[in-house]
């Protein structure tokens, strides 16, 4: 499948694996992908994000807000305590009540980590590296994106093909993304093709 890809589409994809390690997180979902996309800027359909106001910035601080930095814990973790009762961002204010604002932010002596047994599997949790694995939505997108390409009839899978096949009817995170920033899909797809000189 990525034999396909333009240059710069296959940069939006390691592009999507930086955005991810940067905001702390250890997958790679949609929104990471839309932050590539967006980083991309004068690639195809760019011209149609940038005309209805959505720049990088804007959603790399709507991503922020709606997940959050990775901490260690992921969002399933928050979304798994809270379910139980444990509300993480109270028991970091209770934390740094007691002990002091950053608390939490401590850098973490790394011969004392090793030496405790409980910590060995999940130390590569804490700082994302190598390659982060694709949620299903992500993926979905990636093909869905291939389809675009077929169906415009393009040999190759370019940005704007990646821009389309983020705009999942089922809704994902960068479908929400865009949607709180006043562009739901069907703007943003109509606006693309109509960019790239073709019939929605």
């Amino acid at each position: 499948m990525f034999e396909q890809f333009t240059h710069d589409a296959r940069r939006v994809v390691v592009g999507a694996q930086d955005e991810a390690r940067a905001l702390g997180h250890h997958w790679v979902g949609t929104e990471h992908l839309l932050l590539a996309v967006l980083g991309q800027g004068t690639a195809p359909g760019m011209a149609a994000l940038h005309a209805l106001g959505i720049n990088q910035e804007s959603c790399r601080t709507l991503v922020d807000e709606i997940i959050g930095p990775g901490e260690g814990l992921d969002w399933r973790d928050s979304e798994a305590l809270r379910t139980v009762g444990i509300d993480l961002d109270e028991v970091r204010r209770r934390v740094e009540e007691s002990f002091g604002p950053g608390a939490f932010d401590q850098p973490v002596d790394r011969a004392r980590r090793r030496r405790l047994w409980w910590t060995r599997r999940r130390c590569g949790r804490c700082a994302p590296s190598g390659h982060l694995p694709f949620m299903p939505r992500a993926k979905r997108a990636l093909e869905r994106s291939l389809r675009e390409a077929l169906d415009l009839g393009d040999r190759r899978l370019g940005v704007e093909h990646l821009l389309l096949g983020l705009l999942d009817p089922k809704g994902n995170l960068a479908v929400e993304v865009l949607g709180r920033l006043g562009a739901p899909p069907e703007v943003v797809r109509a606006k693309v093709l109509a960019d790239l000189g073709r019939a929605a």
